[in-house]
């Protein structure tokens, strides 16, 4: 009886829904594609922890070599797709995700494309969870070890530029988390930058680890924030049964008098 009601409790638990959405460094690529570890499973775990009465479900959709401008917006409409009845929709109220953590552009500035275009296809792919009510993380896309001096400059100036684009971008529902400031290249010591990431782009199994702690860090600020300036429900009115409303003549009168309001009296007088 008692796994019976401790099943029962885990299946009532509200569900926290979260997509996280992507190229390769969603993906968990590493070692050349011979490992994939996901950063999900680090963030779905932190969040967890800190919510254990909710049953946070992460679903990871990473594509290697995905550019924003042709493939993600595609991806991101089948993520949100309209069919009969979900089969991860348990709730059945027709809405697969309470957030979606978006990570694209790396590819797309490797690629050349120009940092404000990249900007406008970002949201449009933003635009298609915030349309069916999920809120939106946005990550900010993060260094990459350039040889070539002259080509660092080039593309650290290109990410920079559409990094400011997003950090700018105002809307309701929609949250940047600068993974770019909080998971640097350059700025590491060579051990961590052994530790953490695989090569250029790409991070280790511990990197992925990484980032899903701080990514989930964040999202977890934003779950107590959301918490607080929720509007607290109206107590309900005590129902009222006949003769509720009736005041008895103890009930009226001045307290003060001894012949007037409620008479106190304390155990040690019956005793």
């Amino acid at each position: 009886m008692g796994a019976l009601l401790a099943k029962l409790k885990m299946t009532s638990r509200p569900k926290l829904r979260i997509l996280c959405f992507g190229d390769s460094l969603t993906a968990g690529y590493s070692a050349w594609g011979a490992i994939h570890h996901p950063y999900n499973e680090m963030l779905e775990h932190m969040v967890s922890m800190a919510y254990p009465d909710l049953k946070v479900v992460t679903a990871e959709d990473g594509l290697s070599g995905a550019t924003v401008k042709s493939a993600f917006q595609t991806r991101m409409n089948a993520q949100f797709a309209p069919p009969k009845k979900r089969k991860d929709d348990e709730e059945g109220d027709g809405k697969p995700y309470d957030w979606a953590i978006v990570l694209g552009g790396t590819n797309d500035i490797g690629m050349g494309f120009p940092p404000e275009e990249i900007f406008e296809s970002l949201k449009e792919v933003w635009e298609v969870p915030l349309s069916h009510k999920c809120k939106v993380l946005a990550l900010t896309v993060p260094e990459a070890g350039i040889t070539s001096p002259k080509a660092r400059q080039r593309i650290d100036a290109q990410r920079n530029t559409l990094n400011d684009l997003i950090k700018g971008y105002k809307r309701e529902g929609f949250h940047v988390y600068d993974l770019h400031a909080t998971v640097p290249y350059y700025a590491m010591s060579e051990s961590d930058r052994k530790k953490y990431w695989d090569d250029h782009l790409h991070f280790t199994p511990d990197g992925y680890d990484m980032i899903g702690n701080k990514v989930g860090i964040a999202l977890v600020s934003l779950l107590a924030k959301e918490k607080v300036n929720s509007p607290q429900r109206p107590q309900k009115r005590r129902r009222l049964f006949k003769g509720d409303d009736k005041k008895f003549e103890e009930e009226v009168g001045d307290p003060s008098a001894l012949n007037q309001g409620y008479v106190v009296v304390r155990r040690v007088d019956l005793d």
